[in-house]
């Protein structure tokens, strides 16, 4: 039943499997004091260090749809961005609070039992939290990052870090009471909320239709996120967002200039919000099932599709209709030894998770190792967003056909 969701449905990342069974949730669990990290996420190959800030948002004029009362809705967002130096501890990838319940929901992903995983809470990224932001003449290109379904926002760090390092300004949402848990300031801990809904639809066709209703929700969170980002790079309205950013915020982000790339539901949300916001001239899906309009509409802009080794036009719903309705530049690759969850960062832990009793990692994560399809990913992605932000980029090449350094990649189109 978890694999029908993972391989059919697309719904789900890496964090929500047992969630989107109907399972209650297990309070979060303190993890040992001196836990070692559980992986190590591979040093970007860009040339400049990274800084980082979380950023509290709040969305007065949108009623969020997944909680009662009614209330405004909130978003916890990350900045990820080339820093002048790197300076201020390394961010977690993970708070406590997070770390348990995304833990349990990976061991019973490929072993169907809920176990704790320590050492999540204490994986570090190489974003430096407040290091000044590093001043570039018309300022650095953006890029929205979407997770899956149940996913926090930080679930494909791998990747959003390479993007900082190598030029660009990324901003990771947290679509709340989407993700298993999102922790405020102040240490308010949102829950997934959206998980007993999906579990009460039985007819597919009404669970498409809920999909659309989520990817209609996250692109308004993208599209906020971009309000939000443009008010506070043109230095109006001061508010707590701004005492929170670095030094040298102001100016630099280049607005004109701004992609979006999901993993999962992510992906249909990416496409969705170009579809909805002609500001993202960018787009690429990761291994994400396309719904809501944008799948018949297609988009007019630069977009790629990037699929695991079990994801094609036949199984995947609205991805060969999307496809076909493309009218910019795009391109359609797959990743033969890929899975759904090689997109997401615990795949650099299958090890770990393999060792788990009954663990089966193949369905889930593919044959590919995880370094090495984080390399990949992270080569693909970064020359799309070099050549259709930057303008350039020396592994623009990548995209024009296959390459002997990247043989697990397949051109679909």
């Amino acid at each position: 039943m978890r694999h029908m969701y993972l391989s059919r449905r697309r719904l789900l990342g890496a964090a929500a499997v047992c969630a989107a069974l109907g399972l209650p949730a297990l309070p979060a669990a303190a993890a040992p004091r001196g836990a070692r990290p559980a992986f190590q996420l591979p040093a970007p190959t860009g040339p400049h260090p990274i800084g980082t800030v979380p950023l509290h948002l709040v969305d007065p004029a949108r009623t969020d749809p997944w909680v009662a009362p009614a209330r405004p809705r909130e978003l916890m967002v990350q900045l990820w961005y080339p820093a002048a130096y790197p300076a201020g501890p390394p961010a977690p990838w993970l708070t406590q609070a997070e770390a348990g319940p995304v833990g349990r929901d990976l061991a019973e992903t490929v072993s169907g039992v809920q176990r704790d995983l320590p050492g999540l809470a204490e994986v570090r990224t190489h974003g430096h939290t407040g290091a000044p932001i590093a001043a570039r003449r018309g300022g650095w290109p953006v890029v929205l990052f979407s997770p899956g379904y149940g996913a926090e926002r930080n679930s494909s760090a791998a990747l959003v870090e390479d993007l900082a390092s190598r030029g660009f300004v990324v901003a990771t949402v947290d679509h709340t009471h989407d993700p298993l848990a999102v922790e405020f300031p102040g240490g308010r801990v949102e829950p997934n909320t959206i998980t007993p809904l999906i579990a009460q639809i039985e007819d597919p066709a009404q669970l498409d239709e809920f999909a659309a209703k989520m990817v209609a929700v996250r692109s308004a969170d993208l599209r906020f996120v971009l309000d939000r980002l443009a008010i506070l790079n043109d230095g109006g309205n001061p508010d707590v967002e701004r005492r929170r950013l670095p030094a040298g915020t102001l100016g630099s982000l280049r607005l004109t200039h701004i992609g979006a790339v999901g993993h999962s539901l992510g992906g249909a949300t990416a496409a969705q919000a170009m579809h909805d916001d002609r500001r993202i001239s960018a787009g690429i899906n990761l291994d994400g099932a396309l719904y809501g309009t944008d799948a018949a509409a297609g988009l007019d802009r630069p977009f790629l599709l990037f699929a695991a080794g079990d994801t094609d036009r036949g199984n995947t719903p609205g991805w060969g209709v999307f496809a076909g309705h493309l009218r910019g530049w795009h391109r359609e690759l797959r990743m033969p030894g890929a899975r759904h969850l090689s997109f997401h960062d615990s795949v650099l832990m299958v090890p770990t998770l393999a060792a788990l009793p009954g663990a089966q990692t193949g369905d889930a994560y593919g044959t590919i190792d995880g370094a090495r399809v984080t390399a990949v990913v992270r080569a693909y992605v970064g020359a799309f967003f070099d050549l259709h932000l930057h303008g350039s980029g020396a592994d623009s090449r990548l995209l024009d056909a296959a390459s002997p350094r990247y043989p697990e990649i397949r051109f679909v189109a």
